[in-house]
């Protein structure tokens, strides 16, 4: 924008004071602001007064005398520019905080964080007293010298213990869940959301009458590798994403809800009463126990699971890959007691960190290498026509390729 179109916007003669500029540019951001004339003609004049006042305002700061020569001109123009980008970065900024605030307010979010935090911080009393108490009692009745090893533990309890009591009025009131009983009910009982032309994909002979089923699938369709020299590279991915709305019928959604349910007591009851020393192995006990009693639940009723998209050969073959290696560091007890070696950390790392990396670096050299990460039971034709143009359930990346489909089985 030049200085004399900005004069023309501003509707004020070449040469106007500041005053006149301000004056100008207020009566205009008074009919035209967004707030007070919401039309988009409106909103288009509003900005191109602010832009012309800045660029004004900024060739008005040059020392008197100055004349307005086409390099002052630049540099506003240039000033204006990176305003206008900062402008844009900054709402950028404050709509995806307020849409994150949104979602996190979400009742199914935010009774859960703050579930969370009141666990958190009834554990935390014990363990500020643990902390202080048990490094004492050790050395007076154990071991004297012991103390010098664990006074850390004393100073970080008694520095809990401290904050605690400093915000002891509202530390067990972080705040109030906003789940009722009526929503309760309503998860457990989901009402129909009404007749429509759509048949589930679960089950037979019903009209998808309940909330669908959203399923993400993505496609790498573009990868640049920038390279300054042998320790100084990287690889960037262009990824395609594509969601898919699954129909469901009322029926499907609540057994499906009662599925996760049964999921996650399967889960929590074998992490807690399962009798085998590794924690881990009660966490894949109760994996494949939940997996096997939602099935039979589901199959009782006449519906179909819900995540038998993610059970893909590769999937399959990590899962061997896994259970093949923890039973190497594992060791049967008396009364089929489980317990996991000291190299049960090293391999649980190796596997989440690199079993990716060195799947897909010895897959990739055989034909079949896309097939693996086709579901082996059937899908609706929409996905069925996804998969063959080569949209995967997610990217294999380490860490992440294990947590996602343990994530989706679940919820």
């Amino acid at each position: 924008m030049k200085p004399e179109e900005s004069y023309r916007i501003l509707e004020v003669e070449p040469g106007a004071t500041e005053k006149q500029i301000k004056r100008a540019y207020r009566k205009l951001a008074l009919r035209y602001h967004p707030d007070r004339n919401p039309s988009k003609q409106a909103k288009r004049k509003f900005e191109e007064a602010t832009e012309a006042y800045h660029l004004l305002m900024d060739l008005k700061e040059q020392p008197p005398g100055q004349p307005h020569s086409k390099n002052a001109w630049m540099a506003s123009e240039v000033m204006r520019r990176e305003r206008a980008r900062m402008m844009r970065q900054a709402k950028a900024r404050r709509e995806k905080k307020k849409q994150q605030d949104e979602y996190f307010n979400k009742p199914e979010w935010h009774d859960f964080l703050l579930l969370l935090k009141y666990s958190f911080r009834f554990l935390a009393i014990p363990a500020a007293a643990a902390a202080i108490l048990l490094p004492i009692l050790y050395a007076i009745f154990v071991d004297p010298s012991s103390l010098a090893g664990t006074f850390f533990f004393v100073v970080a309890g008694i520095i809990l213990g401290a904050y605690i009591y400093g915000h002891r009025k509202q530390w067990l009131h972080p705040g109030r869940f906003k789940t009722t009983r009526e929503d309760l009910l309503r998860f457990l009982r989901p009402r129909p959301t009404g007749k429509t032309a759509e048949r589930c994909c679960y089950t037979k002979n019903k009209d998808a009458d309940g909330k669908p089923y959203r399923i993400e699938l993505v496609k790498t369709v573009d990868i640049k590798i920038r390279s300054f020299g042998v320790l100084d590279h990287d690889a960037r991915y262009k990824n395609k994403v594509r969601k898919v709305v699954v129909p469901r019928s009322h029926k499907a959604q609540r057994m499906h809800r009662f599925s996760t349910m049964i999921k996650t007591i399967s889960l929590l009851g074998f992490l807690i009463f399962f009798p085998v020393d590794s924690i881990l192995w009660r966490f894949i006990s109760g994996l494949f126990a939940g997996s096997l009693f939602s099935l039979l639940f589901l199959l009782m009723y006449g519906v179909r699971p819900r995540i038998t998209y993610l059970v893909t050969p590769g999937l399959v073959i990590k899962v061997a890959i896994w259970i093949g290696a923890l039973l190497l560091v594992s060791e049967l007890g008396p009364g089929f007691n489980i317990q996991t070696t000291g190299l049960v950390y090293i391999v649980v790392t190796g596997l989440l960190f690199f079993l990716d990396m060195m799947f897909d670096l010895i897959m990739g050299f055989f034909p079949f290498y896309r097939r693996l990460f086709r579901p082996l039971v059937k899908q609706g034709p929409v996905l069925e026509s996804l998969y063959r143009e080569g949209y995967q359930n997610y990217m294999e990346l380490p860490v992440y390729s294990m947590i996602y489909p343990l994530f989706r089985w679940l919820f």
